[in-house]
């Protein structure tokens, strides 16, 4: 998630500024795989195709109230935000998937509550060729208590998400999430293969994190 991704997970800020109230309240709790205190920040390295970039997130104290739902402003080093939030076991954020037109909308991307090979499922609304069509978003909660190197560190704690993105009832690709717990994303890897276009494929690496 990152740059053109952010658009993938990071580039609601024009709808949420000009739909939403804000307000600045006190810091949440810690999250499991979403902590989200202020100050907290961690570095990517984002690679699509063949081109790599550094970037840091920065956990904002600012929250933004969306679909009755609190959310934290997390601002990139690239002058973007992303608003991220966490409710009961359910995490959301706003996100957009470029490779098949889908812009802005609400994403519940983890429910830490899932047992093993469970799901649970989503839709994004897009506009293709002047029509509009519904993608359906098929999450998979594919492992827990994982252990994962990314870029060198070995984390041992690792949930593991699948999402499948579909249309008309093909999937069109989907990407891999893992989160640590206490530090959260720490890997993705995306694959969007849609009929007609070119095939969009992007990966981002935890680098380093502060959490506070």
């Amino acid at each position: 998630m990152k740059k053109a991704l952010l658009p993938i997970y990071f580039a609601a800020a024009t709808i949420l500024l000009s739909a939403c109230k804000k307000e600045s309240i006190g810091d949440p709790p810690p999250d499991n795989f979403g902590p989200l205190t202020t100050g907290t920040n961690w570095t990517y390295k984002y690679t699509e195709g063949t081109t790599s970039t550094n970037f840091k997130l920065t956990v904002t104290n600012r929250d933004t109230v969306a679909n009755g739902r609190t959310y934290r402003a997390v601002t990139s080093s690239d002058g973007s935000t992303t608003y991220m939030g966490k409710v009961g076991s359910d995490y959301y954020r706003f996100a957009s998937f470029p490779g098949i037109g889908v812009n802005s909308f609400e994403e519940l991307y983890l429910k830490d509550n899932k047992a093993v090979n469970e799901t649970w499922t989503g839709t994004a609304s897009f506009k293709y060729l002047g029509t509009d069509l519904t993608a359906n978003l098929n999450y998979t909660l594919k492992g827990k208590g994982e252990s994962r190197t990314v870029n060198g560190k070995a984390f041992n704690n690792v949930t593991r998400v699948r999402l499948d993105i579909s249309i008309f009832g093909t999937v069109v690709g989907g990407g891999d999430f893992y989160y640590q717990e206490g530090v959260g994303l720490i890997e993705d890897i995306i694959l969007i293969t849609v009929p007609g276009a070119q095939a969009y494929t992007s990966k981002q690496e935890v680098v380093s994190y502060e959490i506070k």
